[in-house]
């Protein structure tokens, strides 16, 4: 056996993966099951200026909130807010179960996810730059 990092998908290996991807999702799902992933951006404006975006990812009914950045002019005024609970109703809307998403203990948002509801369900003591970062999940 040879393990290889992959530089570009050849359809040989696409269909290999789309085949046996099948197959597993029959043995335990009963059926095919569609796991693609689907990138969503959500943008807050107030005339022609920007005041936060949100990028969220949807995989099967699993919501990753990726990133959430307010404009710092314009915080602590329910921006944040909404963009966050607009993105929770699209993922409730398109079926999902849970949004998680990470970020780092000490940051503002922190104190902000959990005040929406969100709990920690994992630690991570080395996260960005070796940060101590906090992964947040909500249930829906």
């Amino acid at each position: 056996m040879n393990i290889q990092k992959v530089k570009k998908v050849s359809p040989k290996l696409k269909k290999f993966q789309d085949e046996e991807w099948l197959i597993s999702d029959i043995e335990h799902y009963g059926k095919a099951r569609n796991f693609e992933k689907k990138s969503y951006k959500f943008m807050a404006k107030d005339k022609n200026e920007i005041l936060g975006v949100l990028d969220l990812v949807i995989e099967a009914n699993v919501a990753f909130l990726e990133g959430l950045v307010v404009n710092h002019n314009h915080r602590a005024k329910g921006i944040g807010k909404n963009l966050l609970l607009f993105a929770e109703n699209f993922a409730k809307e398109n079926k999902c179960t849970k949004i998680w998403t990470e970020t780092d203990e000490d940051w503002e948002a922190a104190k902000f996810y959990k005040k929406m509801g969100y709990e920690i369900c994992g630690v991570h003591e080395k996260h960005y730059l070796g940060r101590k970062g906090l992964i947040l999940t909500k249930f829906f």
